[in-house]
């Protein structure tokens, strides 16, 4: 039995090491999102690793937080620092998805990373993408409307 311990300990060793590696390159993104008009559902975030996740609506990272008028903060813990484009979504009846008008635009108010403007169409990657260093990062999303 003896023989075993070392492994074993080594082992867990390796185990906790790498825990703490990675919580060491973790973090925290907060997305204050403005224009909120009401407290109805919930504000979601998306965060998207590339392109064509954002082209296939395939998020990365997603976060809420109940919805209240004025200003609401979302926020990511653990998070790979990175690039990632970045939507916002006031989802009023708490469906979890954009609901669009029979025109196909949305009915429920949206924005994205650096306010990037939509043309109609949703913006491109590079205008929506935000940086994510390590600690800390803050950023602003205004919502608007159709």
């Amino acid at each position: 039995m003896r023989r075993f311990a070392l492994p074993l300990i080594l082992m867990a060793g390796a185990v906790l090491w790498a825990d703490t590696s990675g919580a060491a390159n973790a973090a925290e993104l907060r997305v204050t999102v403005r224009g909120v008009k009401s407290a109805e559902g919930d504000v979601k975030v998306g965060l998207y690793a590339t392109p064509e996740a954002f082209d296939k609506r395939q998020k990365t990272f997603g976060a809420s937080s109940p919805a209240h008028p004025g200003e609401v903060v979302v926020v990511f813990h653990d998070l790979p620092p990175g690039r990632y484009g970045l939507a916002a979504l006031h989802d009023l009846n708490s469906n979890g998805e954009m609901d669009n008008n029979l025109l196909g635009f949305p009915k429920e108010p949206y924005g994205f990373g650096n306010d990037a403007k939509v043309n109609l169409a949703p913006p491109a990657f590079a205008d929506m993408s935000i940086t994510v260093g390590n600690g800390t990062t803050q950023t602003v999303v205004s919502l608007r409307n159709n």
